[in-house]
């Protein structure tokens, strides 16, 4: 492909929100809704797409957090390549020519690409080069994938012995799940996520958050709240989001009564459900706790990881891993310097 064919542009949130859910890597942290949460939130958004004979053909949606008259260039599940390693190349080369006008310290890409995919040979050579080094990814780099059957069919069907009667068991306990539809839902959800992240030591977001993604993804009907209830009592949560063909559990929590009616079980069927209906093939349980010894990855011994990875898998899910970040380099004395308080 002739390179006088290519065009830079910087697609408005329509075409991009197309393109988006049409490419094989799509995923809705390249969605402009993302976009906009993040700018709600502290972050600068920019996005990048290459036109070949007027057509988008690749593309990337930056996140840029600056900081002390510099700026860090993130951009999580991309960028979104194209089969011509021309157009690849062009893209690459608009990002990093943005960056600069950003004084990037670096710009930093986590593919939306599983290491044995067939497509991340591109991604490896696109990204790779020199002033490159592979990072952690902020984004889940492990993770357990559930294909979802047609709408229509029971899900319950590809669920393990244990787990279909887990699910029997929360019904029979009286356990109801609730889609949520007042803005007071998102507060008890909340509440929930700070009992979680106390119990499990990590940081929740705030109720403002939530209620960002639920109304952003909401008013396009990509998002679900669903609240499990015994006895009028709210005991479990989980927020589903959905695009590019993919539901994406991005946030639950429970309460200790959760765990012994089965209602977690019986929440994520019907999330599944609610994935199914939305003309979802994936289920993306969102990341898995590994760890890495002499290179090889490894399911950790501690007893209640092994235990959350073999809930996840119990729904008929398998375990994937996606390619690591690239971070490329724009100025290697300050990354040395800043890397931690840049920190992504």
């Amino acid at each position: 492909m002739s390179s006088s064919l290519l065009r830079v542009i910087s697609p408005d949130a329509h075409t991009w929100d197309a393109f988006v859910d049409y490419h094989d890597e799509g995923h809705i942290l390249q969605s402009s809704r993302w976009g906009q949460l993040k700018a709600l939130t502290g972050w600068h958004t920019h996005r990048i797409g290459i036109l070949a004979d007027d057509l988008l053909a690749a593309g990337a949606q930056l996140l840029i957090k600056r900081r002390y008259g510099v700026s860090a260039c993130y951009v999580p599940r991309g960028p979104l390549l194209s089969g011509d390693r021309l157009v690849n190349q062009a893209l690459i080369a608009a990002v990093h020519a943005y960056a600069r006008t950003q004084r990037a310290v670096f710009v930093r890409y986590e593919p939306n690409c599983l290491a044995n995919d067939t497509n991340a040979a591109l991604y490896t050579h696109a990204l790779a080069g020199q002033q490159v080094e592979q990072s952690p990814s902020k984004q889940p780099q492990h993770s357990v994938h559930t294909p979802l059957p047609a709408h229509g069919t029971d899900i319950r069907t590809q669920y393990s012995k244990g787990h279909r009667a887990d699910v029997k068991k929360a019904e029979r306990s009286g356990v109801v799940v609730r889609e949520a539809h007042h803005d007071d839902d998102i507060a008890v959800f909340a509440t929930l996520m700070q009992e979680t992240g106390a119990r499990a030591g990590f940081a929740p977001h705030t109720a403002e958050y939530y209620r960002l993604v639920w109304q952003l993804f909401g008013s396009v009907d990509r998002v679900v709240l669903l609240l499990a209830e015994l006895a009028g009592h709210t005991i479990a949560g989980a927020m589903v989001v959905a695009g590019a063909g993919q539901a994406c559990y991005l946030y639950g929590g429970s309460r200790a009564e959760a765990f012994g009616c089965g209602a977690n079980h019986l929440l994520q069927m019907h999330a599944m459900t609610w994935a199914q209906a939305h003309g979802c093939h994936v289920y993306d349980a969102w990341g898995i706790p590994f760890r890495t010894d002499q290179g090889e990855v490894v399911v950790p011994s501690d007893t209640s990881m092994s235990g959350l990875i073999r809930f996840k898998k119990g729904f008929g899910g398998h375990e994937v891993s996606y390619l690591p970040a690239y971070t490329h380099i724009h100025m290697p004395l300050l990354y040395r310097l800043l890397q931690s308080r840049l920190s992504l």
